[in-house]
């Protein structure tokens, strides 16, 4: 299965994948600051962490940024379970790493007791880069509900256009049909005119 691409239909579109790249870069910068504090002479412990950012497109007008844990495989009964559970019908050899997925919640900011497992020295980096993404939850939620009210204005207004369109055209070849009977009964247009005030 290829790559799901965003769609840019829209200016709507073309500014939510244009935050997608931005999350894209947060998770890169967050994985660049993680490494310079590690491997820093300053550092005075063997640090690491276990927690990754994820950015995935779900369909062609979604994405979405999580955090997720890293899982050791292990020959253990619980971790080939818990591995089971995470990758169905797939084997990670013993030794690696895959991901999981940490539930955010209702809310568009992770709370930061997410990171109290992670060394002191990296916490307070990964809650700063986490606010950024929250501001970026935010604003796409925005964009995505602004995009579907776009959609339903322009579903309305075109079925409210073909009505009124049908109307007035039926409106005109009445009034032909009375210029041609010499106006002499003015019922027709009458009762048009009451029916449509029936519909409002």
């Amino acid at each position: 299965m290829g790559q799901i691409e965003l769609v840019r239909e829209t200016a709507l579109d073309e500014q939510y994948a244009q935050m997608y790249q931005a999350a894209m870069l947060i998770a890169a910068a967050y994985l660049a600051s993680i490494s310079v504090v590690i491997r820093s002479p300053a550092t005075e412990r063997k640090l690491h962490t276990h927690l990754l950012i994820s950015v995935r497109v779900r369909t062609p007008s979604s994405w979405t940024v999580t955090w997720c844990k890293k899982v050791s495989v292990q020959d253990t009964g619980k971790s080939q379970r818990e591995v089971a559970g995470l990758r169905k019908n797939a084997k990670a050899p013993r030794g690696r790493y895959i991901t999981k997925e940490i539930p955010k919640g209702p809310r568009d900011r992770y709370p930061n007791s997410t990171f109290s497992a992670l060394p002191v020295e990296v916490r307070g980096i990964a809650i700063h880069y986490e606010a950024l993404l929250a501001k970026l939850r935010r604003v796409a939620k925005g964009n995505r509900a602004m995009k579907k009210a776009e959609a339903y204005c322009l579903e309305r207004g075109s079925k409210t256009l073909v009505e009124c369109n049908a109307t007035v055209s039926v409106i005109k070849q009445m009034l032909s049909e009375l210029e041609s009977s010499g106006l002499r009964d003015l019922r027709p247009l009458t009762d048009l005119i009451n029916r449509g005030k029936g519909d409002t």
